[in-house]
């Protein structure tokens, strides 16, 4: 059985080969599920423009070709660095519009809550509690958008979303409201945890 050549022979002498190879193999196959399979694997063209390629590639080899330029792979290695750079400086965070004037400075208690919300849900659901009216936020799903801030509790009681007082609204229509609401979302909310400051040790 004669072998495939790497010299640098014609292409439509390697093609005939490698066409005429399961011909060759055909007494030494038993099956003939396998000789249909080396019929269509050694007929495929993309083995043979593969097989063409090894050739060329293993040709220059032998060639030993010079390159263009002598310093091409320092070249290669500088324009790396550049375009990391370029990335590395880029500023990724999102612009947020300014912070509503209108905040009430004498309740303390009040924080007022900014998340980024693309098309993803927000990740947190509402009730309303039924003794006091308030809304609570009932639910907080991990990975969400409300879980990702570590800014949103569960038993946090929400007073506005972008600016619109929540206290008449029913759950259903708060949720159509984050529902629509694109980009930035600006919450007013009365934390159910308060903060505590670190305390000072004594001396």
């Amino acid at each position: 059985m004669p072998a495939l050549s790497t010299g640098s022979g014609s292409d439509t002498g390697l093609y005939e080969l490698l066409t005429a190879l399961p011909a060759q193999l055909q007494p030494h196959v038993d099956s003939q599920e396998d000789l249909t399979f080396l019929w269509d694997m050694f007929g495929e063209k993309i083995l043979h423009s593969l097989v063409k390629i090894h050739e060329k590639l293993h040709y220059y080899e032998k060639q030993n070709p010079v390159p263009i330029l002598h310093g091409a792979a320092v070249l290669a290695d500088d324009a790396l660095l550049s375009v990391h750079d370029t990335v590395a400086q880029k500023n990724y965070d999102p612009v947020l519009p300014p912070m509503p004037d209108d905040i009430d400075d004498e309740e303390d208690s009040v924080k007022i809550i900014r998340l980024v919300k693309n098309r993803e849900p927000l990740g947190a659901t509402i009730k309303k509690d039924e003794q006091t009216g308030a809304i609570i936020v009932a639910r907080i799903m991990r990975g969400g958008a409300a879980d990702r801030s570590g800014l949103i509790h569960v038993g946090d009681e929400l007073r506005e979303v972008n600016g619109i007082p929540v206290e008449d609204k029913r759950p259903e229509e708060i949720i159509q409201i984050l529902a629509q609401s694109q980009g930035a979302i600006t919450f007013k909310i009365i934390p159910s945890i308060k903060e505590e400051t670190p305390s000072k040790e004594g001396k």
